[in-house]
């Protein structure tokens, strides 16, 4: 005799509906309104995973949502296995355990204190494929998924379309952002080239920070994708993704620092903090 199916979670304050897609239909996502649906995984694929075993399979990919913002601080945020747990809590049932029920829950750093967002795993979809985020191999769901708990947060999808690296930074460390414009160091490298001007004490702080901070960068770019920005940057160190000039810069403290060429660029920078509960 067959067991009867099992009853799946659907978020009744995040449904499966425009109303969780849009705010205002006022961005190219409106298009495809008519076209998208909604999918659990394992509609999307025949063995979902949350997490790859080769960390490069968890690459982070955008889709047609303009949230590169977004993504950046998940780049950063996957080079720290303890961060990523902060963020979604381990231990949840995966699809293929007998409790599973279809929910997941999310931590994000608001207000001053981690706040719980449990969602159901509908993930938007085109043509039977996610349409928004998706990691390099596309049986592995934790980026979507807390795409979409940050979506709750917000409002709505189309909410995240554009917006500051160092604001994901901060809700998904619970730590401190800070920005540097890599433009304004480059005017004033013109008058002040010299050890001890300001962006040799940029670099410098940059050095003493890298190994208790995850730092970003960003570059306006002709390959910018919807929202601007084209995200260069993960965590550092270990930056695959960076400028080799600025790899050299921020991982080598031997050396005299440089200011890194990538005029108009930006720094984000987000502080570990202690543990915050």
């Amino acid at each position: 005799m067959r067991a009867p199916a099992r009853e799946l979670f659907q978020d009744a304050a995040f449904p499966a509906s425009d109303s969780s897609l849009f705010s205002s239909f006022s961005t190219p996502l409106a298009q495809f309104r008519e076209d998208i649906t909604w999918r659990r995984p394992q509609e999307i694929c025949a063995a979902p995973r949350l997490f790859p075993d080769n960390p490069q399979e968890g690459q982070v990919k955008q889709g047609l949502l303009g949230d590169c913002w977004f993504l950046c601080a998940c780049a950063a945020l996957q080079k720290s296995r303890h961060l990523l747990d902060q963020v979604i809590p381990p231990g949840q049932p995966g699809w293929l355990d007998q409790t599973y029920r279809g929910s997941f829950t999310c931590r994000i750093w608001q207000f001053g204190r981690w706040v719980e967002v449990t969602i159901d795993d509908r993930l938007p979809c085109l043509t039977g494929r996610l349409c928004f985020s998706r990691c390099q191999r596309e049986d592995v769901f934790w980026l979507p998924l807390l795409e979409k708990a940050y979506a709750k947060i917000y409002g709505s999808y189309e909410h995240l379309w554009a917006g500051q690296v160092a604001d994901a930074l901060v809700d998904l460390t619970g730590g401190l952002a800070e920005r540097w414009n890599l433009k304004d160091l480059v005017r004033t490298s013109d008058r002040q080239d010299r050890p001890g001007g300001s962006e040799h004490r940029t670099c410098r702080q940059l050095l003493d920070l890298k190994d208790r901070c995850l730092i970003s960068c960003s570059v306006l770019s002709p390959r910018a994708g919807p929202g601007g920005w084209w995200e260069a940057g993960h965590a550092v160190p270990a930056a695959p993704g960076a400028s080799a000039e600025l790899r050299a810069t921020l991982l080598h403290p031997g050396s005299e620092p440089a200011l890194p060429p990538v005029c108009g660029g930006l720094l984000d920078c987000a502080l570990h903090l202690p543990a915050r509960h």
